[in-house]
């Protein structure tokens, strides 16, 4: 996808420095997030795991449409403030998945749950890789960052249906 993001900011104020800010997408994820996952964590337990399950889904959701919103107006900016509001919700999700497997498998098979768990987080990692570019190639990027964002509402969707 990179390579596709090079071209679609090409003639805009972010070529310059696209390096910069292509890192800062990853970044603005990640750095709040050696945090986060310890506040969600507390905020499950105060507040329930099932209720935060549908808020930090939310949190993902909105920051993929921000992602969406910041790719049609050509603007990295509010697709870094996608990626951060999205990553409010992103490693505290996987709190909550890996509490409610926990609950789920108490006492038996406990460790193949989770390892099944991550092993689809993964796989929903890798097909992003794999689907994304195909996506831009086959239409443009607002339209790889848009079914991105109708993934995060088949994530709410199920999270409320949990909850």
């Amino acid at each position: 996808l990179h390579d596709q993001l090079v071209s679609y900011f090409k003639g805009t104020p972010y070529e310059g420095n696209f390096e910069f800010y292509f890192n800062l997408l990853y970044t603005v994820y990640s750095v709040p997030n050696c945090v986060l996952p310890i506040v969600g964590g507390v905020l499950s337990d105060q507040f329930g795991i099932r209720a935060m399950l549908v808020v930090f889904s939310v949190f993902i959701c909105v920051g993929q449409f921000l992602c969406v919103v910041g790719a049609l107006q050509d603007s990295m900016t509010v697709i870094l403030l996608g990626r951060v509001v999205f990553g409010f919700g992103g490693e505290s999700l996987s709190v909550c998945t890996n509490a409610i497997v926990s609950k789920w498998f108490a006492g038996k098979e406990l460790a193949l749950a989770l390892g099944i768990n991550l092993s689809f987080s993964r796989l929903g990692s890798v097909a992003n890789d794999l689907l994304s570019p195909w996506a831009v190639a086959a239409v443009d990027v607002p339209f790889a960052f848009l079914l991105g964002f109708a993934l995060t509402v088949v994530s709410v969707l199920a999270a409320v249906a949990l909850a």
